[in-house]
């Protein structure tokens, strides 16, 4: 949560060809504006969200193949 108010980059390693829905508020960057502040609701906690922060996924699958409705929320890097 640190990550998000701060704007620092966040990286989660070894994710599987399904996300979990916790994350969905972030892949989605469902912001909404609070006053001059953009906030994000993520579970039960409600977050200053910095436009500086970065998330970043990845997967040691060889050949991963995502459903659409995760693909459509994410860019996908190959290499």
């Amino acid at each position: 949560a640190g990550c998000i108010t701060y704007g620092n980059p966040m990286l989660i390693e070894n994710i599987l060809e399904e996300t979990d829905p916790a994350i969905e508020p972030v892949l989605l960057k469902q912001t909404y504006k609070q006053g001059n502040r953009v906030m994000l609701k993520l579970g039960e906690s409600v977050l200053e969200y910095n436009k500086d922060f970065k998330f970043y996924l990845t997967t040691k699958l060889r050949n991963p193949h995502y459903l659409p409705e995760i693909a459509v929320k994410v860019t996908l890097l190959n290499f």
